[in-house]
């Protein structure tokens, strides 16, 4: 298999991706009550309420 470079604004931007101040912190109370309410329960009642 051949080694491609990838373009130099394609490698820079997947530099500032890795870096690792440029990652975020860990999701808080708040954000998994909204993942799982937006995620799960929603779409149940939504079920629900259609039938």
């Amino acid at each position: 298999m051949a080694q491609e470079r990838l373009h130099p604004e394609v490698e820079r931007r997947l530099a500032l991706l890795e870096s690792e101040q440029n990652q975020g912190d860990d999701y808080d109370g708040s954000a998994w009550l909204a993942l799982i309410g937006l995620g799960i329960v929603l779409p149940i009642i939504a079920l629900w309420l259609a039938r």
